[in-house]
C-alpha cells in the first residue's frame, strides 16, 4: 500500500470520521502505515495478530468495523472471520490485501467478509470504503445523515440545518456525529469518551455534559434543539422524531367542518 499522493482531491485530506476501529494480522510489509494512517484521521485504532485477543476484544468493546490484513501464505485470517460471524459480530468485516489468488478471494468471500480490498491505489481509497460500509451498516444509505431537519454531512465535516449550517467546534461536530451514527442507543459519557480520545489522556467524563450544553444551544438558536435526548443516568442519545398521527377525534372535528363530504350530514357530539 502506498501513501495518498501530494495530488490527492483536497476533500479527501478533510476527512475526519469518527470510527473504533480493530485491525488484526500482522503487517503486510515495511510498507503497511494503514493503523497509522486512520489514527491520523482521527479513528480510534486498536491491533492485534491473536485470532483469541481478536475474539475477546469484539466481545468488550463496540467497534464500528474489523479491518483484516490478508494473504496467501496465512490461512487463519480466514478462520477468523468465520469465528466472528458465528459468534455474532454484526459490525463490517473489511479484508484489505496486496495481491490476493483466486481460490483465497473465493475463501475470504464465502466466509462472510463485507467488503475484499484488494491493490487499493490509496489509504484514502481503504479508507472511504470501511467509512461507507460502517455508514450503511449504520442504516444510512448517503454520505450525508439526515435526522429530522438536521443534515450531517461526513465528507464535509459539516451540520446544517432547515438549509442553515450549525457552527460546531471540531469535538462537538465528532459528538453529534457518533451519536448520529447509532441513532436510537443509548451512548454513556464513558463510551463518547473512548471515541473521541481512544483511552488516551481522557478528561473527565463530565466534560461531555458541557459539550452537550453547547451543541443544544447552539442548535436550538436555528430551531433543532430536541436532536439529542438525555437518557437520565444513562447517557445521551439521537432518536428520529416522527410527526404523531392526527387524533380521530380531531380527524372527525375537521372533517365536519370542512363540510366537503356530501351525505354525511353528521356532526361529532362530544358529552351528549
Amino acid at each position: 500500500m502506498t501513501q495518498a499522493s501530494s495530488g490527492c482531491i483536497h476533500c479527501l485530506k478533510q476527512l475526519e470520521i469518527v470510527m473504533k476501529i480493530l485491525f488484526f494480522g500482522t503487517y503486510l510489509d515495511n510498507r503497511d502505515v494503514l493503523t497509522a494512517f486512520f489514527k491520523s484521521k482521527l479513528a480510534v485504532a486498536d491491533e492485534t495478530s491473536d485470532p483469541e485477543e481478536a475474539l475477546d476484544l469484539v466481545r468488550f468493546y463496540d467497534y464500528d468495523a474489523v479491518v483484516l490484513r490478508i494473504a496467501d501464505s496465512r490461512p487463519n485470517e480466514v478462520d477468523l472471520i468465520r469465528r466472528l460471524r458465528i459468534g455474532g459480530l454484526r459490525c463490517p468485516i473489511i479484508a484489505v490485501a496486496h495481491a490476493l489468488a483466486e481460490p483465497t478471494r473465493l475463501r475470504v468471500l464465502e466466509a462472510g467478509i463485507d467488503d475484499l480490498i484488494v491493490s487499493a491505489m490509496s489509504q484514502d481509497e481503504i479508507f472511504l470504503r470501511v467509512q461507507n460500509q460502517v455508514r450503511r451498516s449504520r442504516g444510512f444509505q448517503s454520505p450525508s445523515l439526515v435526522i429530522g431537519t438536521v443534515e450531517i454531512n461526513m465528507n464535509a465535516k459539516k451540520i446544517f440545518t432547515a438549509g442553515t449550517e450549525v457552527s460546531l467546534t471540531k469535538k462537538e461536530y465528532q459528538i453529534v456525529e457518533i451519536l448520529a451514527l447509532r441513532k436510537g442507543c443509548v451512548l454513556s459519557k464513558e463510551a463518547i469518551l473512548d471515541h473521541l480520545y481512544g483511552g488516551l489522556d481522557e478528561p473527565n467524563p463530565k466534560i461531555i455534559d458541557v459539550f452537550i450544553c453547547k451543541i443544544r444551544k447552539k442548535l436550538a438558536a436555528l430551531g433543532a434543539g430536541e436532536l439529542i435526548e438525555t437518557n437520565w443516568g444513562r447517557g445521551y442519545m439521537v432518536a428520529e422524531k416522527r410527526a404523531m398521527p392526527t387524533p380521530a377525534i380531531e380527524r372527525a372535528g375537521i372533517e365536519g367542518s370542512a363540510g366537503h363530504r356530501p351525505g354525511s350530514g353528521a356532526l361529532l357530539r362530544v358529552g351528549t
